[in-house]
C-alpha cells in the first residue's frame, strides 16, 4: 500500500484560512495510486520470458492501457539465504535470483509508453551516491521524467559479503549514513546547475552557461570531500519522485523525511491505519502535510522470502512444529500479525499452517472475489487504513493484469475511486513526442508538480539566485 505526502492549508467556506489539523482531519475522498511489480512469476509456454525485452516491453505497453500509475521494481544485491542457510528455496522458486538490471529494463519500457512511472530500488548502502544520482538523470531524461527512485538501506549478510564487507552496516548506522547520503544527491540534483543553466545556443556555440554550473563541496562524517560540480544537466523532475518502505523507528523517521510516497506491508486496513498514523505523525513533525505522504499496501518460496527479512529461519522448526519466538522480537511480531489477520490471535501454529498463510500474500494482505468484493475490500483499505494506493503482484503475469485491467479497474472507476484517463499535460513547443505526466504528477496527482514541494527536505537544497527569491 502507498501513503503520498502532500501540501497546503485548506480553506474556511467564507473564503478566510481555517485552522486545519490534517491530522485529525476526517480521511479525504481521493483516487487510488496503482503500481504493479515485475517478476518472471507468470511465464507461459507462446509467450516472451522474463530476460527478453519484448516481456518487459509488452508488460508496459498492457499496464498502460489499463491507465497504472507505474510499474514498481524491487531489487536488491543480496540473496535469501537465511532459510535453511541456503539459496535453495530462492533459486527453485526463481524468487530474487536471477535479477536483472532494472535501469536497463526501464529504459527499454519507456520506448513504448508515455504517463506509465517506473519505480527502481537503488541502495544507498553500497552505491556511490555520484554514480547513483547520474544514472536516475540520465532515467529521468529518457523517460520524459517518469523514474522514482525507492530508497533502500541494505541488510542481507550476503550483500555485505559480495561488497567486501565481513557483515552488514549495523541497522540505525545505515539510516545515519543514508540521511547524509541524501544531502549529497540532493545537492546534485538541486544545487550543482541553476535552472537556466542549459542554453543550447547552436548560433553562439554555448551549450550551457559556465556561470551557472558551480561545485557542491560537501564535505560530511561519511562522505568526507565531495567537490562536484554534478556532471549531468537538470532532468525534467530533476530529483526523482522518492518512495521508502523502511517500518523500523529509524525507518519512519527517514521516510518522514524524504519520502514521497512510503510502502507499508500490513494484513488488514485496521493494522495497516496504526502505521499509516504514526507516519503522518511524524510527517506533520517535520513540517510537512502528512496527506502529501503517499502510503502503498503491497510454499517454501514464501518462507525463504520472508525469512530473509525478519531474520527467523522457519527451517529450524519440522513442518508440523510450533513455531515459538521470543516476544517482541521481529520475527515473533510477524507472526502474530498474520494469526491476527486469519482470526486466530493467540492460536498456536506450525510450520505448515504459517507457510500456507504467507503462500499468497508474502508480505501484504490477499483479496479473493468478483469485482465488486475486490473494489469494496480496496474501498475499506482507503477509508479505514487511509491508504492512498497498492502496489499488486500477480501470479499470472498478463492474465493477472489483464484481469485488472478488465474487471477491477471499470468497477473503481464507476466508484470515482481511480481516473478515467491520464491527465492532459502542455505540451512543450516543439515537441517531437508526446509528453506524458512526470512520476511525481502521477503521485500527487495534479499536473504542474513536477519538482520537489518546496515544504519537502530536499527543496532546501535547490539554487535559487536573489532575485527569484525576492520574487
Amino acid at each position: 500500500m502507498t501513503v503520498p505526502l502532500t501540501n497546503g492549508t485548506p480553506a474556511a467556506q467564507n473564503g478566510t484560512t481555517s485552522a486545519y489539523d490534517p491530522l485529525s482531519a476526517p480521511f479525504p475522498k481521493r483516487k487510488v495510486i496503482l503500481n504493479v511489480g515485475g517478476t518472471w512469476v507468470g511465464e507461459k509456454d507462446g509467450q516472451y520470458p522474463f530476460d527478453s525485452v519484448h516481456y518487459w516491453t509488452e508488460t508496459a505497453k498492457l499496464l498502460e492501457r489499463g491507465k497504472f500509475h507505474g510499474l514498481f521494481i524491487a531489487d536488491s544485491y543480496g540473496f535469501l539465504d537465511t532459510y535453511g542457510s541456503n539459496i535453495s528455496a530462492s533459486l527453485k522458486g526463481g524468487f530474487q535470483i536471477p535479477k536483472l538490471d532494472p535501469a536497463i529494463v526501464v529504459g527499454a519500457m519507456s520506448t513504448v509508453t508515455t504517463n506509465l512511472a517506473f519505480g527502481i530500488t537503488s541502495t544507498t548502502t553500497y552505491e556511490p551516491a555520484f554514480a547513483l544520482a547520474r544514472r536516475f538523470t540520465t532515467l529521468d531524461h529518457m523517460t520524459n521524467g517518469r523514474v522514482a527512485w525507492n530508497i533502500v538501506t541494505s541488510a542481507l549478510p550476503s550483500a555485505a559479503r559480495n561488497f567486501g564487507l565481513e557483515k552488514p552496516v549495523e541497522h540505525d548506522l545505515r539510516y545515519e549514513m543514508a540521511d547524509e547520503y541524501m544531502d549529497v544527491v540532493y545537492k546534485l540534483w538541486e544545487s550543482s546547475w541553476h535552472d537556466n543553466a542549459v542554453k543550447r545556443d547552436k548560433v553562439k556555440g554555448i551549450w550551457t552557461d559556465p556561470a551557472l554550473v558551480r561545485p557542491i563541496n560537501h564535505k560530511g562524517k561519511y562522505f568526507k570531500d565531495i567537490p562536484g560540480p554534478f556532471g549531468s544537466h537538470p532532468s525534467p523532475q530533476r530529483t526523482p519522485a522518492l518512495y521508502q518502505a523502511g517500518s523500523s523507528g529509524a525507518g519512519t523517521t527517514f521516510g518522514a523525511k524524504h519520502a514521497e510516497a512510503v510502502f507499508i506491508s500490513q494484513p488488514s486496513p485496521q493494522v495497516a491505519q496504526k502505521k499509516v498514523a504514526e507516519y503522518r505523525a511524524k510527517v506533520a513533525e517535520v513540517g510537512r502535510d502528512p496527506r502529501a505522504l503517499k502510503s502503498k499496501g503491497d510454499g517454501e518460496v514464501a518462507l525463504a522470502f520472508t525469512a530473509g527479512f525478519v531474520n527467523v529461519d522457519w527451517a529450524q522448526w519440522g513442518e508440523d512444529e510450533e513455531i515459538v519466538l521470543p516476544e517482541g522480537t521481529p520475527g515473533r511480531i510477524f507472526l502474530d500479525n498474520y494469526k491476527r489477520a486469519a482470526g486466530e490471535p493467540g492460536a498456536p501454529w506450525t510450520r505448515n499452517q504459517f507457510k500456507e498463510a504467507i503462500n499468497v500474500s508474502r508480505l501484504g494482505a490477499v483479496t479473493i472475489g468478483s469485482p465488486k468484493t475486490v473494489a469494496d475490500k480496496i474501498e475499506e483499505w482507503v477509508t479505514v487504513g487511509d491508504v492512498d494506493g497498492f502496489n499488486l503482484s500477480h501470479y499470472a503475469r498478463n492474465d493477472t493484469f489483464e484481469d485488472i485491467i478488465e474487471l477491477l479497474v471499470p468497477e473503481l472507476q464507476r466508484r470515482g475511486l481511480f481516473w478515467e484517463d491520464y491527465p492532459e499535460v502542455e505540451q512543450p513547443k516543439g515537441a517531437l513526442e508526446k509528453i506524458g505526466i512526470s512520476a511525481r504528477e502521477g503521485l500527487q496527482g495534479k499536473v504542474g508538480s513536477k519538482h520537489l514541494d518546496p515544504s519537502h527536505y530536499g527543496y532546501r537544497f535547490k539554487w535559487i539566485d536573489e532575485n527569484e527569491k525576492a520574487q
